[in-house]
Order: structure tokens, then sequence, then C-alpha cells
């Protein structure tokens, strides 16, 4: 008997190989589900480099440059979330100090409504940030779960965030990453934003760089697509995304390609929320259009402002109570009645393919892995890309005649674009700005084009000619790497002559990789 990853010997009846670890499947075994080997080897590998000072359980959650993992402090005894660099990622200088100054960024950030940092350390060549463990849930799962959620739980959610955002804009920080996955509700209802791992200190200019775009697509404000220096008004923005997507369900901008995303952020006017949501009071519904405005200068002030008018929304003592047990339930995983919210209208696709609705809430894959729609583009190649969306409407605007009046609230430095039918002019880019940037922006543009309705799926399968067959069609045989397949519920069967055939049914995510535990058949006369 052998192992199948590296072929050493195993002694009959083993169940491990003695030289790598792997599981032993007995060939005479009903049909099994294995974990994947890459993050049990990581995980052992962070237990046995951290003992002593960690009891390290489980991965939780992977963000852009880091894994999440659940843990002990042994000295003190206290549950942390562990923020990890892997080992296999580049770990260089610069991304070594971006680790480090995200720790020390949200170390200074004392305030109830956001995860404090409790330490930042290295040992040998693992970097890792210990912070507070929330034990709840994020909003982005919340939603998914729950769909549009009450007015009383969003205003809750709203003054959580905002006051935790109005607080680090006084301290002179900006997020710029703030999305339904970056703020979590605990047990008891606090809500609470993560994830400082961007955020820069406002008037630290030499960390920030000209020309690169940082942020997640759903969520990003036109100055951030367009990578120009941001402020606080930038947050302010991406938290009226969010509360557009707790009342509706839905992100209000979505299209096929990240340009196409980022045009609606530009010049397409937010979706009417009173016609999803007839019950929102005014002064909410003032609140978000006011959030969403396309110039920074006719959103909010200040964020202390922001809070000031959620603060001032008819909220009575009894309807507060509500909301906050209403938010606990939603926190520990129970549901509430249904929130009635209208379909909204589908959105003209800017990239003039079949139009489609508007984004459904995020869902979290099986290995707990949900921020993975983060979007840097550093530089020329961020710089190329907004560049390419102004020479695609360039191009638009060369086949087609006629013009419109300006919007009221349009951003500058976009070129003119026109169709058939009347559209809004753009303001436009210099000719000569636009020459020099044409072809390395189109090859920008077409390089950066994600499709984002679909997700990918990983699955290994034994015995190895094994039939991988998702929604009755035949996708890959003993190994399915990067899959692309339709976002939502799906059928997965696996089948090979002489083995018991294996059914179930798995989530995928949008723009999303979902990876399943290795499915090993056992014989078809051995009971499932």
């Amino acid at each position: 008997m052998h192992c199948r990853r590296c072929s050493a010997a195993v002694p009959e009846n083993a169940k491990f190989c003695l030289e790598c670890g792997t599981a032993i499947a007995d060939p005479l075994a009903q049909t099994s589900i294995i974990e994947e080997d890459e993050s049990l080897i990581l995980l052992r590998s962070l237990q046995r480099s951290l003992s002593g000072e960690f009891d390290v359980e489980c991965e939780v959650g992977r963000g852009a440059m880091a894994i999440v993992y659940k843990a002990t402090e042994v000295e003190l005894g206290r549950r942390v979330a562990l923020k990890v660099l892997p080992p296999s990622a580049p770990i260089g200088k610069a991304v070594a100090e971006r680790f480090k100054r995200e720790a020390r960024l949200a170390a200074s950030l004392d305030h109830p409504n956001i995860i404090p940092v409790y330490r930042v350390g290295q040992v040998g060549a693992t970097h890792f940030i210990a912070m507070r463990f929330v034990d709840g849930k994020g909003l982005d799962d919340i939603i998914a779960a729950q769909g549009p959620l009450p007015i009383g739980v969003v205003i809750h959610i709203l003054r959580g965030a905002t006051s935790a955002l109005a607080y680090a804009h006084g301290s002179g920080i900006v997020h710029r990453d703030v999305k339904s996955g970056n703020i979590m509700v605990d047990r008891e209802g606090r809500v609470m934003v993560a994830d400082f791992g961007i955020a820069r200190a406002a008037e630290d200019a030499s960390l920030t760089a000209t020309g690169s775009v940082v942020g997640t697509p759903y969520y990003m404000s036109p100055e951030q697509c367009a990578a120009r220096r941001i402020g606080p008004q930038s947050d302010q923005y991406s938290l009226g995304v969010v509360a557009f997507q707790m009342l509706t369900g839905s992100v209000p901008f979505n299209a096929e390609t990240l340009p196409g995303i980022m045009h609606h952020h530009f010049y397409t006017a937010v979706p009417d929320l009173r016609a999803s949501r007839p019950d929102v009071p005014p002064e909410l519904y003032e609140v978000v259009t006011r959030a969403l405005a396309k110039k920074p200068d006719h959103r909010y002030a200040t964020t202390d402002a922001m809070l000031e008018a959620i603060e001032a929304i008819p909220f009575t003592a009894d309807e507060k109570l509500i909301g906050e047990d209403a938010l606990r339930a939603l926190a520990r995983g129970a549901g509430l009645d249904l929130v009635q919210a209208h379909p909204l209208p589908p959105l003209h696709d800017p990239t003039r393919k079949t139009p489609t609705g508007n984004m459904p809430a995020f869902a979290r894959t099986n290995s707990g892995g949900k921020r993975r729609n983060h979007v840097v583009l550093g530089g020329a190649a961020g710089g190329a890309l907004v560049a390419g969306l102004a020479v695609w409407l360039t191009a638009s605007s060369l086949r087609a005649s006629g013009a419109a009046p300006a919007p009221a609230d349009s951003v500058p430095h976009a070129v003119t674009a026109t169709v058939p039918t009347p559209q809004p002019r753009q303001p436009a880019v210099p000719d000569s700005a636009a020459r020099a940037l044409a072809a390395e922006s189109i090859r920008a543009a077409a390089a950066t084009r994600t499709v984002l309705d679909s997700g990918m799926l990983r699955l290994r399968v034994y015995p190895v000619d094994a039939e991988i067959v998702v929604d009755g069609r035949v996708v890959a045989q003993g190994v399915a790497l990067d899959v692309p397949l339709p976002v939502g519920t799906r059928r997965l069967s696996v089948r090979a002559p002489g083995y018991a055939r294996y059914d179930t049914s798995f989530v995928v995510a949008r723009d999303r990789i979902t990876q399943l535990p290795r499915v090993d058949l056992g014989p078809q006369d051995q009971p499932r």
C-alpha cells in the first residue's frame, strides 16, 4: 500500500502516511470526504511555530493578504483572532511594513465600535496580529441569510458603523474599504468595524500613492475609482452602499466587468430606494441619498455631521429595543420574518452586454474565506484602468452623435459619452492625455476584465478517472481546478464505474473560489 501523495510505502491498517501525514483511504471503505491537505498543513505548521504563545484552533476566514484563525492566548487565557501572513506569501519588506502599519493604525483606535488590536509580532517567518475575537456574524452573512433588514436593525447598524468611522476620521484615518463584509455584529448586538488593513493616515502624503486604485469595486466611491486622493467622504459613500444593501438586499450598482461597475459609480443615478422599500423613513432616505452623491462635496462635510443626521432619525425607545433584540437574534443565527422589498429594475450595462439586475447579497464560501473580491491596482495599472474607461467612452462618442445637458452631480476628468438614445454629457479628458494612454489603457482594461456573475470550483476526487458532474453536466475528471460556474446552489455528483455514486449540493458565490473537501468514492457494493 502506498501514499497517493508522496508514494511512500504505508503499513497495513495505517490511517496516515508516516512521511507526509496524508490521510490514507481504505480501498474497501465507504465513500469518504477528506479535508484538503494544504489548509491542514498550514494550520499544523502555525500551531507548532506559535506553540507556547497561542493555542491555534481553526481557520475562520481569509482576506486579501492574510488568513484569520481562532486561537487562545496562552498566558492570559483570552480568546483572540489571529491574523497571519501565510508562509507561502511573497513577504517582502513592503508587505511586512504594510502588515505592521495595519496593526499600528488599528491599535491606535480605541472605540467600542472598532475591533481592538492586542499585539503584533513575528515568530520566525510568521508575522501575526492578535485582535479581539468577535463571537458573532459578519453583516454580509446576515444579509445573505436574511435578505433586506428591518428599519430598526438598519438604523442600529448605521449608528454603530458611522460612530466608528467618525472617530477614525477625527484621528486622521480613512478606512478605504468599508463594506458589509468588514462590519461585524457580536452575539450581544454590538456593531464593530473590522479590517483597517488598507487604511492610511489622511495627512500622511508619503503613504498616499497617486494612481493607486484600492478597495472593493461594489463599494468604491467615484473618486476612489478614479485613483484620486480620498478623504472621509469616500468612506461615507461606501457606507451609503452598505445602507442601500441592508435595505434592499442588493448593492446599487452591478455590471459584468470591473470597468462597467466603475462607470456606474461615475455616471449612473442611484436606483430609487423608495421604489424598493416604501417603508423607509424620509430622514433615512435623505442620509443614504446624500452619502451616495457623486461629488464628495455634496456629501456630509464631516462624518460627525452624518452621525448627527442618523441619530436625528425618529426612533423611539421601544423601536430601539426591538431593533437591538432583532440584531442580537440575527447575530446568533436566528431568522426573522422576511422583509418585503420590491425588486430593483435592471441597470443599463455600459459594456453593451445583456442587461443584468442588481447584485444579490454576498454569501460565504464553504471554507469561510469570504473577502476575495478586493481590488488593488497600483500606480500605472490603476491609472491605466481608469484611463481605459475613458478611452472606451471616447470610442463610444466617436460612433454616436448628438448631446444632452450635463448632469448636475457628475464627476470631472472623464470624456463625453453619447449613444443613439439621449444620455447625459460627461466632462472631457484632455485629448493629448487620452491619446498618450490609449494603447496602455485598452490593454489594462482588457487584462482586468472580470466576470462577476460567476464563481469557481476546486475539487479533487478518487478514483482519478471519476467524473465530476455539476447540474447534470460533466465539468471535469479527477480534478476540478477553477471551473467557472454560475452563482447559486449547484448540484454535485461524483461517479465512476464500480464505485458508489456520491451526490450533494454546494453554493457558488459571486467572484469567489469555492474549494470543496476531497471526495473518495467507496466500492459500489459498500454502504454509503
